[in-house]
């Protein structure tokens, strides 16, 4: 999921004025945070499983906050340490976007995690409806 949200950051970062366009540190965070997007959904999907236990739950449906600073660090560490560069943007966008309507609709209507749902599906769809709106303005 990671390459994804790489792609989606480079596309919404595109579009951006002047400097924030090409700007290093905007880039690590936009991709860290449409990665920690998915794991709004994931989390509580397997906490619900059972396959997730937390000693103490607490937080974002039973999964402590701390959890969802330390998928973001990590994944702007990885984007910092591995720095990807031509990426395949549709595809990977079409990967996330279907990442992003299958959990939506599969925690809601499936697995009845409505919150997460709701959650992750607005938070994951910010990042595919900016990318998309850049892929289709590049036409």
């Amino acid at each position: 999921m990671l390459p994804a949200a790489w792609a989606v950051a480079r596309l919404i970062q595109a579009q951006l004025p002047g400097k924030w366009a090409h700007n290093r540190w905007l880039y690590l965070l936009l991709a860290g945070l449409a990665f920690t997007a998915w794991d709004l959904f994931l989390d509580p999907q397997m906490v619900s499983w059972g396959l997730w236990v937390w000693d103490n739950p607490s937080g974002y449906f039973g999964i402590p906050w701390v959890n969802y600073v330390g998928w973001l660090e990590t994944a702007v560490l990885l984007t910092a340490l591995i720095q990807p560069k031509n990426l395949p943007a549709k595809p990977l966008l079409i990967i996330y976007t279907i990442t992003w309507f299958l959990e939506t609709f599969g925690l809601l209507f499936f697995w009845g995690l409505v919150g997460p749902a709701i959650v992750g599906g607005m938070a994951m769809g910010v990042f595919v409806w900016l990318g998309w709106r850049t892929e289709l303005s590049r036409k």
